[in-house]
């Protein structure tokens, strides 16, 4: 074969009976936040000087997010607007913790020209003190050059107003925790501090990378500080990322985002980087002017919001995919066609990569392979298929049907029926010998329904088929998905016939 191409024998083997592999089920986090929402006129003037609706300039800092907040915005293709439950609210303003005291990490490293200084225990070493301050020039020196956001002057919080990392034995993870800031201001803005454990030398790029995200999800915070965890996460790895190019980490979270494809974007474990930022890096790929992380940090920049005066909780409405369904829908492309695009492109990552779809993701091998829930051979049909966990909001699901030694004049039947309350969208993908892709059949699915069926014709020379679904949220036109909101996973059932 070819050096560089694909065959069937890159995805799964085709097996009669047996599922995707058993793993830990994927856990939810969500909460109710208030509604206070930009027009979709301010919204589209702000994104397209950040190159989302036409090429333009780097975003800038914090002033980015500096226009008008109307008092709502239709969070769908409706034009029935969004209303929240009542005494929902979103973050606290209150920090979840103080920031360490002076005697709990005496010493004290600063850089000469980057806004930043590195706290520690008296029991670190020099060489860890530095390795962690120049992690953090360099992630100052690549934002410089991107004209990316940087974190927001504390106000001589820690001393003056640079930022401050503290390298502290407990809590034995890394954390980035935003300082207390009272509602009501022009923004919801907020300054913050990192707390990491030392690095211990030999340092891998791992430290590096923890020091990237932590900067990263500070510099969000400056954006704006009722920022939902999801969007942080996906922001914070795709910039450490750029910033780091730390295979390691890239790897490992690329691997565990593909072993879990039920999951909704963003999701992550305590302290690890989620591989959600292909998501990130698709945006970046589909309606970026040519810098990495642009598309994003510029879309939770016009998402910003202002929350009550004597508000106890940060508002967070509108959000980064209220900005993105506003964004996609003047382009006449709806929100849940991207997500169905980006989920086909989850499929050639990593050794099935046919360097057509996501760019430079060949380097991730076999952990970037997207785990099907069924592989079956065409000569077993018809079967009726369903996925081993159910599939979260935002999440995707796949199945392989191999089509070796099949008919040259073979059609099939597609049907999918879905539970109720939200809506799935399917692709029907062919795939050549190369493991190249030939063309999709699309199936949408039709709100206040739970059932879509297609006949799939043209298989001459289809080596196999990969059947991509999407559950993009609610069918609520009031009320589409919210990532700040617990919503319950839906499963299905997919049947194929010869």
């Amino acid at each position: 074969m070819p050096s560089g191409l694909l065959g069937p024998d890159h995805f799964p083997k085709a097996q009669a009976n047996v599922p995707g592999q058993k793993a830990l089920d994927a856990r939810q986090v969500g909460i109710r936040l208030t509604t206070t929402f930009l027009s979709l006129r301010t919204m589209l003037m702000v994104v397209a000087a950040f190159g989302l609706a036409a090429a333009g300039d780097a975003p800038a800092h914090a002033q980015s997010a500096a226009a008008p907040i109307p008092d709502s915005l239709p969070k769908s293709d409706g034009d029935a607007a969004v209303t929240k439950s009542p005494g929902a609210a979103g973050p606290s303003i209150f920090p979840a913790r103080q920031r360490p005291a002076a005697a709990d990490a005496p010493r004290l490293a600063c850089s000469f020209w980057a806004p930043v200084c590195v706290h520690a225990e008296a029991n670190v070493s020099d060489v860890s003190l530095e390795h962690v301050l120049h992690s953090a020039e360099r992630f100052y020196r690549v934002t410089s050059a991107l004209g990316l956001p940087q974190p927001l002057p504390d106000g001589r919080l820690g001393g003056d107003d640079r930022y401050d990392i503290y390298l502290l034995s407990e809590p034995a993870v890394s954390i980035t925790i935003s300082d207390w800031m009272p509602a009501g201001r022009v923004w919801d803005q907020a300054s913050a501090f990192t707390i990491l454990p030392p690095p211990v030398a030999p340092f891998a790029c791992d430290s590096e990378a923890a020091v990237a995200r932590g900067l990263t999800r500070a510099a969000m915070l400056r954006l704006d500080a009722g920022i939902e965890d999801a969007a942080l996460a996906m922001a914070e790895a795709h910039l450490a990322d750029v910033v780091t190019d730390c295979a390691s980490a890239s790897i490992a979270a690329v691997d565990d985002f593909q072993r879990f494809p039920e999951r909704r974007l963003g999701f992550r474990h305590a302290d690890e980087a989620t591989g959600a930022f292909l998501f990130g890096r698709y945006l970046d790929d589909t309606y970026g002017i040519g810098f990495p992380g642009g598309v994003l940090s510029s879309l939770l920049a016009v998402s910003a919001q202002r929350s009550p005066r004597d508000a106890l909780h940060f508002a967070n409405e509108p959000d980064l995919f209220d900005a993105l369904r506003s964004n996609t829908r003047a382009r006449g492309k709806p929100i849940e066609d991207l997500l169905l695009e980006f989920a086909v492109n989850r499929a050639f990552v990593g050794s099935r990569s046919d360097d057509g779809h996501l760019v430079d993701v060949a380097k991730y091998g076999d952990a970037g392979r997207v785990r099907f829930e069924w592989n079956i051979p065409h000569a077993t049909l018809p079967r009726r298929l369903a996925p081993l966990r159910p599939i979260e909001p935002t999440g995707a699901t796949y199945l392989w049907v191999d089509l070796q030694g099949a008919p040259e004049d073979i059609d099939l039947g597609f049907v999918a029926d879905w539970e109720a309350g939200v809506l799935f969208h399917w692709a029907v993908v062919k795939v050549d010998a190369h493991g190249i892709e030939m063309g999709r059949i699309t199936i949408a699915g039709i709100r206040g329904a739970t059932h879509a069926e297609r006949s799939i014709v043209g298989l001459r020379g289809v080596a196999g088929l990969i059947v991509v679904g999407v559950n993009v949220g609610s069918i609520d036109r009031s009320h589409p998905y919210d990532p700040d909101e617990l919503e319950m996973a839906r499963s299905y059932t997919v049947t194929l016939i010869r």
